[in-house]
């Protein structure tokens, strides 16, 4: 339950200043608009929503109520195609904005690669959440994979927030500090469930290298022309 308040926790800190409380921070040039357009806010309402109802089933879990927990999971189902369904169009339209509005030069080859691997990871988060999501919905009757899955599906979403915590509180550590605590999030689990089981948990190893694969093709794949290419076309 406590990595579930963690994930709340830092949701709600990374995405405070730019989302949750946006009318009371000074934007960035390149993230100022009149209002946010209703596709963004629809992703970040539903993505809001699903940590918050982790958590609760989470609390349900330790409290025995199973029932409950089960019936609130098909609204968690729910949520989560209808976040993945608004993520594309945020995924999707960001760097071309950036592009449209002179803040990304494709011939800086620094801020190129930068939104690259932004790019990139979002698209491999994307498929991750929606891959652990939908083996932890087809397989909640094994209980330790069903509540690895959600959780680490959880977790395949974080660098944003992660990234924008960082570039408010400590610019300096943004893609460090982000890789971090991406990493370091699953692997308090295996070492949880290691110590607490007094066996090598294989159903959260299993997750904790899905993610490792994850953040190392984020960091790869941009390395390739082919992948720069892809993601030069798609800025037009």
């Amino acid at each position: 339950m406590i990595i579930t308040i963690l994930l709340l926790l830092l949701v709600l800190l990374g995405f405070g200043p730019r989302f949750y409380l946006r009318p009371f921070f000074d934007q960035p040039r390149h993230l100022q608009m009149a209002q946010l357009p209703i596709y963004l806010i629809l992703h970040g309402m539903l993505m809001t929503l699903w940590y918050i109802l982790l958590l609760v089933q989470s609390a349900l879990v330790n409290t025995k109520n199973i029932k409950l927990h089960m019936r609130l999971g098909w609204v968690l189902g729910v949520i989560a195609i209808l976040a993945v369904i608004f993520a594309i169009p945020v995924m999707m339209g960001f760097a071309p904005r950036m592009h449209a509005l002179g803040f990304l030069d494709v011939n800086n080859a620094e801020r190129l690669w930068l939104q690259n691997v932004m790019w990139t990871n979002d698209l491999l988060a994307l498929i991750t959440f929606s891959g652990m999501v939908g083996i932890g919905f087809f397989n909640r009757k094994n209980k330790s994979l069903h509540r690895t899955m959600m959780l680490f599906a959880s977790m395949a979403f974080t660098g944003p927030a992660t990234g924008r915590l960082f570039e408010w509180m400590a610019p300096a550590l943004f893609m460090e500090g982000t890789v971090l605590v991406f990493v370091l999030f699953p692997l308090s689990v295996v070492i949880h469930d290691w110590v607490k089981e007094k066996k090598f948990p294989k159903y959260p190893l299993w997750g904790l290298l899905a993610l490792l694969m994850m953040i190392t093709l984020t960091f790869l794949l941009p390395s390739f022309e082919f992948w720069t290419a892809l993601f030069r076309s798609h800025l037009r």
